[in-house]
């Protein structure tokens, strides 16, 4: 006797799934992989705060492993003859072509799977979330300020291309005077300042940003984030993007509400937005078969 195993037809409900294969999914994945990161980085910073530079003893800074750097001194590197800006080596080009590369096949997926700061705020939004769980009276608050500030949502549209005059102004900036102007404000070289007691404009920029992630996810990759901005721009040459079945999809907003940047996921055809980080986590929460479907397509036009 033989017992037909039928899968889900296009539309239908997806099996759920139990066991190891609950565990093995896009998400579980990816948090691994920002884990990695993260604590790789951290261990970078700690070692050489803690060894330093002196001696015999060379220890490699965090800020060897920023792509940003690579991108602030790409001019300067090309025009005087292989010199860098204050900061920044040969390290820093390697990791940038690394990322760029990534963008060009997996579109952000860098920003997704791989960016530290990214994983920071996606974590402080999941505390936020759990607090709101199991904290009385807290939901209640956060859903009031979110419903005082809804008429400011029309503003996220035109804030969204503040990245790129951010980008403008670091690289620009790091090419006229020669060293990274952006370097005092930003938030990531002002987490790891905090192991040598360096406070700058960057540590304010942080904490804004941390509170800000209590309510809106990821917060400085939509708004502010000039490597982001530069991956956005190379992910539009990408062959691979995410498609919207009509037939299949059911407009239940699930995948919009997954989101981590607030792409209107369930009303597009395509999402080949310069935004989407290729977190797959629209994917993972459709609870349609078929109706969110990675495809490979021609460049730009996705077809």
């Amino acid at each position: 006797m033989t017992t037909a195993i039928h899968a889900p037809s296009f539309g239908q409900v997806k099996p759920r799934r139990k066991g190891l294969a609950a565990l093995l999914t896009h998400h579980t994945f990816r948090r691994l992989t920002q884990l990695g990161v993260f604590l790789f980085i951290a261990a970078i910073a700690i070692r050489h705060t803690l060894v330093g530079e002196g001696g015999s003893t060379i220890t490699a800074s965090w800020e060897a492993y920023c792509p940003m750097g690579g991108l602030e001194t790409l001019y300067k590197y090309i025009t005087s003859g292989g010199k860098y800006v204050a900061h920044v080596h040969l390290s820093n080009l390697v990791v940038l072509v690394a990322t760029l590369a990534v963008s060009l096949v997996a579109r952000n997926a860098f920003c997704g799977w791989l960016c530290p700061l990214g994983f920071i705020q996606e974590m402080v939004s999941r505390f936020s979330a759990f607090v709101q769980k199991r904290v009385p009276g807290v939901r209640g608050a956060v859903k009031t300020l979110k419903k005082r500030g809804a008429k400011l949502a029309v503003l996220d549209r035109y804030l969204r291309f503040l990245k790129y005059a951010v980008l403008v102004w670091s690289v620009g900036g790091a090419a006229a005077y020669g060293f990274m102007v952006f370097r005092d404000v930003d938030p990531w070289a002002a987490l790891w300042g905090l192991l040598e007691l360096s406070v700058s404009a960057g540590l304010v920029v942080l904490v804004i940003v941390l509170v800000a992630s209590l309510f809106v996810e990821r917060p400085w990759c939509r708004y502010a984030c000039p490597l982001g901005a530069a991956t956005g721009i190379v992910s539009k040459l990408s062959p691979f993007y995410l498609k919207r079945e009509s037939d299949a999809c059911k407009n239940c907003a699930i995948c919009t509400k997954a989101c981590p940047m607030g792409l209107p996921v369930h009303t597009a055809t395509t999402i080949k937005s310069v935004d989407c980080v290729g977190c797959l986590e629209c994917v993972d929460e459709c609870p349609r078969e078929g109706a969110l479907e990675l495809k490979l397509g021609v460049p730009v036009f996705g077809k």
